[in-house]
């Protein structure tokens, strides 16, 4: 029995992460801008499939002090939020809240100082409005009371007093939002995040950095909300890795195969220039076509035929790939059969 190292299904670990030095970088100083309190956010924008998650994770690792940046371990509350094309603005206040409250109020005395600060969001639900409707309240007035309060939370972590009441000092909040093309209009997001910043700022706390990853269609979103919201983000886009950064992968998967397996998974050099070729640079791609190449090996070795045929099989690599990315444009937005085929 095999287990296969290949992980199409889920964002690559940081331990099989490649390449994206430029981009990590930028994101490192806009840590250390933060921890100064002079932060500001960052756009990932990139195709389904090239690894935004994927970096999201690592930055997360690194925010979190789990890797050092710089031989410095860091130390900022990290929230994740996911964006539904549901999601209100009321919405997203409520998710944020929740994930400073899971973190934070730990104990009776912090969950206290916790509630009173944000006690708003107790009042809209007293008041007996629906935390699902925006509509229904002053969302100008909302907004306000949110950055009252994430600015109050932000002033009490990152300075070490008795009146903070919490138990842990940080550097700051960094706020992740994943898949923000799914943002509906209502949620209104690059003017929220503009606005945030501006409120925080005459509070004179800057201690938050927002990252928001996306299709390359979302900074038309952030742009249609706000005109001026991209001012506040440093625009990153990530494309194809290159032939060594595949290889690399591929390396660093066979090497956690030999340990899961307690034995060694060779690759020739054909199945690798093969691999190289039809992952196109996208990470998902090179897990997809391993993932498939690798359940019909020996498991000793991947050969080019093992790759040919877990790409071209039935239920194989292409149409895994097909069928998670692209069913939805070859039936609902190809409206020629010429053009289809």
């Amino acid at each position: 029995m095999k287990i296969n190292p290949f992980n199409p299904n889920s964002p690559s670990g940081p331990g099989m992460f490649a390449g994206r030095l430029t981009e990590i970088e930028t994101i490192e100083q806009i840590m250390f801008q933060t921890r100064a309190n002079k932060g500001h956010g960052f756009l990932l924008l990139g195709q389904r499939g090239i690894g935004k998650t994927s970096l999201l994770n690592l930055l997360k690792f690194q925010a979190e002090g789990i890797i050092e940046v710089e031989g410095e371990e860091l130390n900022f509350l990290v929230i994740d939020i996911d964006i539904q094309k549901e999601t209100t603005q009321l919405q997203l206040i409520r998710k944020i809240q929740l994930a400073l409250k899971r973190k934070l109020a730990k104990t009776e005395a912090t969950r206290e100082a916790f509630s009173n600060i944000w006690s708003f969001l107790g009042k809209v639900e007293a008041a007996g409005v629906k935390i699902s409707s925006a509509k229904e309240i002053d969302k100008e007035m909302l907004f306000d009371e949110f950055c009252y309060s994430l600015s109050d939370t932000l002033n009490r972590i990152t300075k070490a007093t008795e009146k903070s009441k919490f138990d842990h000092k940080y550097d700051g909040i960094v706020i992740l939002i994943d898949e923000a093309d799914n943002t509906c209009p209502e949620l209104d997001l690059g003017t929220f995040v503009k606005l945030l910043y501006e409120r925080l700022q005459k509070e004179g706390t800057q201690h938050l950095m927002v990252g928001i990853s996306g299709l390359p269609k979302t900074k038309g979103i952030l742009v249609e909300s706000h005109p001026s919201s991209l001012r506040i983000f440093e625009d990153l886009y990530l494309d194809r890795l290159d032939e060594s950064d595949i290889k690399y992968v591929i390396n660093r998967v066979l090497q956690h195969s030999k340990e899961i397996n307690k034995f060694e998974t060779k690759i020739n050099d054909k199945a690798i220039k093969l691999l190289v070729k039809l992952s196109e640079g996208f990470p998902h791609f090179i897990h997809q076509y391993g993932y498939c190449a690798f359940e019909l090996s020996d498991g000793k070795e991947i050969t080019e035929k093992n790759i040919n045929d877990g790409a071209f099989g039935e239920n194989g690599a292409i149409e895994k790939i097909g069928d998670k990315y692209y069913r939805d444009d070859y039936y609902n937005k190809i409206k020629v059969d010429s053009y289809r085929q």
